[in-house]
């Protein structure tokens, strides 16, 4: 099963043999995926999405206050 991840900023794809070998045999083309994964990508999707924008917001209110200090001397 296709599965995607979020980490240290980047994303990962990761994919069975099965459909590793049938990308290799379709370079350039869409892969096609069991649509019973959809529920499962759409999780991965949605975590992904909330973990990049969590440290988004993280590094946002940072530099807002670093400026804000800044500001201050």
């Amino acid at each position: 099963m296709s599965r995607l991840v979020y980490q240290n900023g980047k994303l990962f794809l990761s994919l069975t043999r099965a459909e590793v070998e049938k990308a290799y045999q379709n370079i350039g083309r869409p892969l096609e995926l069991d649509i019973g994964n959809l529920k499962v990508l759409h999780e991965d999707v949605s975590k992904c999405v909330s973990q990049h924008w969590s440290e988004i917001q993280v590094y946002e209110e940072l530099s807002y206050l670093r400026k804000k200090k800044i500001e201050k001397k």
